[in-house]
C-alpha cells in the first residue's frame, strides 16, 4: 500500500452530541491528542514519502483552534504537507470570529474543510450558522464538500438542500454515507433505523472499499488501517499502539497481511465469494449498507479467516510472482 494520507483524531470532544455519532463524541469528553505525538507521526508520514495530506478530525477539532493551527502550520512549514479538517461549522455562529479563525488557519497552510450536516447536526448547529460557515469557507477557497448521513428516501439530503439555500449552491460537492447498523442488531435504536431504511443497499458481491490508502490515529490509543465506524469491532485493522509503533512499522504490517492486501486490491467481497465457492457455513445477507458492514461480518468471523488465510496467501504470492516475472514467465527488467 502506498500511504496517501494520515488522519488524526485530534479530540473526542465535540460541540454537539448527535444521535448519529458513531464515536460517541459530545461536549463532556476530554480526550485530546498530545502535541508531541501528533508531531512525531507527521514527521514519520513525511519520511515515508508518499503521504499527500494530514487530515484532522474528531470530535470537533475546531474546539482547539490554537492546537489545530499549530499542527497545520507544523505540517506545512516543516514538511510542505497540506492539511484538511472535518467540522460541523459551529464556529461560524459568531461570523466575525469565524472569519478570523478561518483566515488564520488559511495562513497556517490549511487547504480544505469538510462540513458535516444533516437533521441530527441541526439540533446543535442551526442552518443559519451552517450557511455562514459555507459563505466563509467558500470565500476563503477552503470548502471541500458537505458530508451527509442518510437513509432511504433521502430525508437528510432534502434537509440540506432545502434549508441551506441559497448558500448550498456554493458547495462544490455533497457526499452521502449510509446509516450503519451496530453489530448483531437489526436496528439502530438511536435513529430508529432498520434494514429496510438503509440507503441504497449494496449487493454483497459489489461491496468495494473506496478509501483504503490511509491510516488513522484513534482516540483509543491505537493506529488503524481504516476510518470506518466499524474499525473498533475489527481487530485485524488495529495495527499497533500509538507511541509504541512507528508509521513505517504499521505500514509494513499492512503490506505483509495477505487478508488486507486482498481487501485493498479485490474488495472484501472476495472473502464472501470464496466462502460461497467452498460451501463454508457463513451467514451472509444479500445486501449491505456498504463495504464497511460486509467487512465487519467477514473479518470478525474467526473460523472463516482461518479457513481462507492460506488461500489469500497463495493468491497474493501468485500475483507478486506475476508482477516480477510477467504472465509469459519471462523476467521483466
Amino acid at each position: 500500500m502506498n500511504l496517501k494520507y494520515l488522519s488524526i483524531l485530534l479530540t473526542d470532544r465535540c460541540s454537539a452530541a448527535c444521535r448519529i455519532c458513531c464515536f460517541q463524541c459530545n461536549p463532556h469528553n476530554t480526550c485530546v491528542m498530545d502535541e508531541s505525538v501528533m508531531k512525531r507521526y507527521i514527521d514519520e508520514a513525511a519520511q515515508i514519502g508518499t503521504v499527500q495530506s494530514i487530515n484532522f478530525t474528531g470530535g470537533e477539532a475546531m474546539l482547539y483552534p490554537d492546537l489545530l493551527k499549530k499542527m497545520v502550520q507544523y505540517a506545512m512549514e516543516k514538511h510542505n504537507l497540506p492539511s484538511s479538517v472535518v467540522s460541523n461549522g459551529f464556529w461560524a455562529a459568531d461570523e466575525q470570529r469565524g472569519r478570523k479563525l478561518i483566515r488564520e488557519l488559511l495562513e497556517c497552510g490549511l487547504k480544505a474543510i469538510r462540513l458535516s450536516a444533516d437533521r441530527y447536526h441541526q439540533e446543535f448547529v442551526p442552518p443559519s450558522t451552517l450557511k455562514k460557515a459555507i459563505r466563509i469557507l467558500f470565500e476563503a477557497g477552503l470548502l471541500e464538500d458537505i458530508s451527509v448521513m442518510d437513509t432511504k428516501g433521502g430525508p437528510n439530503i432534502r434537509f440540506v438542500t432545502e434549508n441551506l439555500r441559497p448558500e448550498i449552491y456554493l458547495v462544490p460537492k455533497i457526499s452521502l454515507y449510509p446509516a450503519l447498523l451496530p453489530e448483531k442488531t437489526l436496528t439502530n435504536a438511536e435513529l430508529d433505523v432498520g434494514p429496510a431504511d438503509l440507503l441504497m443497499p449494496t449487493p454483497w458481491d459489489q461491496c468495494y472499499c473506496e478509501d483504503n490508502s490511509g491510516v488513522v490515529l484513534y482516540k483509543d490509543g491505537y493506529i488503524y488501517n481504516c476510518c470506518s465506524q466499524f474499525a473498533f469491532e475489527i481487530p485485524r485493522l488495529r495495527l499497533g499502539k500509538i507511541g509504541e509503533i512507528t508509521l513505517a512499522e504499521a505500514l509494513k504490517k499492512v503490506n505483509r497481511d495477505p487478508i488486507l492486501e486482498i481487501m485493498r486490491r479485490d474488495s472484501v467481497s472476495w472473502f464472501a465469494k470464496k466462502a460461497l465457492e467452498r460451501n463454508l457455513d457463513v451467514q451472509r445477507k444479500e445486501a449491505y449498507s456498504g463495504s464497511c458492514e460486509l467487512c465487519r461480518d467477514m473479518l470478525c468471523n474467526r473460523n472463516l479467516m482461518e479457513e481462507l488465510t492460506p488461500l489469500a496467501q497463495e493468491e497474493v504470492w501468485k500475483r507478486r510472482l506475476e508482477k516480477i516475472w510477467g504472465m509469459d514467465g519471462k523476467e521483466h527488467e
